[in-house]
């Protein structure tokens, strides 16, 4: 009776798992998404009333659209006490492509 080599059990075992392995992956589906430069302009702003400062040098900050979670979220206008004495807020803005963000100045 001839005895069959161990290497060539384990290449049969190893043939027969990549068969397997490889059928199940016919199935499955790959997704791919690619996006150059930055995200597509905003929508055109929510018109809305300013309503009366609440406190004393308090800055109004306008509502605008800003880019969360792959998408354009509308950020309605509110007030804000400025981080130091003379502070200007910067209303953030969609320049060759990307969107800059507000910040204070």
């Amino acid at each position: 009776m001839k005895i069959t080599p161990l290497r060539t059990v384990a290449l049969a075992c190893v043939a027969g798992a990549l068969l397997f392995a490889g059928s199940n992956q016919a199935s499955a589906s790959v997704g791919v998404s690619i996006q150059v430069g930055g995200p597509p302009p905003p929508p055109p702003p929510n018109y809305y009333h300013q309503w009366a400062r609440p406190y004393p040098g308090a800055v109004w900050i306008a509502g605008h659209n800003e880019w969360i979670n792959g998408r354009w979220v509308w950020v309605g206008g509110y007030y804000a006490y400025p981080p130091r004495r003379g502070a200007v807020w910067v209303s953030g803005y969609y320049r060759h492509g990307y969107w800059h963000s507000g910040y204070w100045r």
